[in-house]
């Protein structure tokens, strides 16, 4: 599921001209909201879509303060399994996730929308935030509110961090110096 955006012109054209010109597919209540939508799944794929056809969902939505929001995505998944109403909220639970992340990493991590859009710096980008995102949160629902300790320092956050992430000394045959074995001190954190 994709929004539609207007990189793909000819089908976005195709959309507007078809759901201009005809009511709602269907309307319905969703908490203090009232979402109208637009479903059909007969539109032609593009050139390097392997799609034998597109379906494409409008939704407007109109929240109680007048403010109105207006969206199109693209999916391949077929009316006869999922109807317009389980598609509008796969879609906004899913933008939901996406926003939320992006949030907290400009809020709490201090990290800019990608600048550049070359596939390899994106990948590469992609593939480390999510582990170091989940690192840190497993590690505040672990070490953060959990015991009797007061508020700890960022250092000694992390060096709860490193200790744990290290195996420690499982046996009697590392050396005393080994850099496998308990940090001194390790227990009193």
């Amino acid at each position: 599921m994709a929004h539609l955006k207007d990189n793909l012109p000819e089908l976005r054209e195709a959309v507007q001209k078809r759901f201009a010109s005809q009511p709602p597919d269907h309307i319905f209540q969703e908490r203090d909201d009232r979402v109208e939508v637009w479903d059909a799944e007969d539109f032609d794929p593009w050139e390097a879509l392997r799609w034998p056809t597109a379906r494409v969902l409008r939704y407007r939505q109109h929240k109680p303060n007048v403010e109105v929001l207006e969206a199109e995505w693209l999916t391949n998944f077929p009316q006869r399994k999922l109807n317009s109403l389980g598609l509008y909220r796969i879609g906004k639970s899913r933008w939901e996730i996406e926003n939320q992340g992006f949030n907290d990493g400009k809020n709490r991590y201090g990290m800019e929308h990608i600048r550049h859009h070359e596939p390899n710096s994106m990948v590469v980008s992609w593939l480390l935030i999510p582990p170091a995102l989940l690192i840190e949160r497993l590690y505040r629902l672990r070490y953060l509110h959990r015991g009797e300790h007061g508020i700890r320092s960022p250092m000694e956050l992390k060096s709860i961090l490193w200790i744990n992430l290290a195996p420690g000394r499982l046996d009697s045959s590392q050396p005393e110096d080994s850099p496998w074995a308990e940090p001194a001190g390790a227990a009193a954190l």
